[in-house]
């Protein structure tokens, strides 16, 4: 069974067209909720009691916080596939890149894909295989498709990545100092604010509501983000500042 791998017309992927852009962006269901492990290795308490993939936008209409609804469960069997039948579904992932490029061209966009909507993997460390040729990773298979992704692993902004991967480091209520550390050598930082300042701890603040083609940043900048969710809005934890 194939899922539909991206999501190319929710609103944060839709905001993307007015810049020139297709932005696609795959939704799996984040950390151990699949149970086939932890899709979120960094994740903090504060991120998973309010996790985007989990309680956002449609994923996030239920009446209960435990109950299942069509998204989440689609999000959970494309989990649970690339967990236990990772060649197939990877197969399904380049499958759909190439859908997403036909779509691009024919709206006169942009493609860029964004692997990790809900969850933290290092795709730069995933070898696949398309077309019959053994890839390091899906960007090398794709070199012409710029990605982008926010992790909350600070090892992985330090590795030499693909030229076509964007990271941006995702602050938590427990990260601030790698965070500091990040900023001061010229990386970005995307952090949850109740009201979006224009500067935090001395580095500017963009808008990064407007749009999610964080590639587009200017370097050493915090990534400012409203709390999405009603969860989020009423967080203590200090996940949002």
């Amino acid at each position: 069974m194939q899922n539909r791998i991206f999501s190319i017309d929710n609103s944060k992927a839709s905001k993307s067209i007015p810049f020139g852009y297709l932005n696609a962006i795959h939704y799996m269901a984040p950390h151990d909720i699949a149970g086939v492990g932890n899709l979120c290795p960094h994740a903090t308490e504060g991120c998973k009691s309010l996790c985007l993939g989990q309680y956002s936008g449609h994923a996030g209409m239920v009446r209960h916080d435990d109950d299942i609804n069509s998204v989440r469960q689609s999000r959970i069997d494309k989990a649970q596939r690339f967990m236990q039948d990772r060649a197939a579904y990877l197969e399904d992932v380049c499958r759909s890149i190439v859908s997403v490029e036909s779509q691009a061209r024919n709206l006169y966009l942009i493609p860029v894909v964004r692997l990790n909507g809900s969850t933290d993997i290092a795709w730069e460390g995933i070898a696949v295989t398309w077309r019959g040729v053994r890839y390091s990773n899906i960007m090398a298979a794709f070199p012409q498709i710029q990605f982008v992704d926010y992790t909350k692993s600070s090892h992985r902004m330090y590795r030499e990545l693909p030229h076509n991967y964007h990271l941006t480091f995702s602050r938590s209520e427990t990260n601030e100092a790698e965070c500091m550390d990040l900023l001061a050598e010229g990386f970005n930082v995307a952090a949850v604010f109740r009201n979006v300042p224009r500067k935090w701890k001395g580095f500017p603040v963009i808008d990064g509501d407007i749009h999610d083609l964080r590639h587009l940043d200017p370097k050493g900048v915090i990534v400012g983000l409203s709390p999405k969710g009603a969860k989020a809005k009423a967080d203590t934890s200090g996940f949002v500042i």
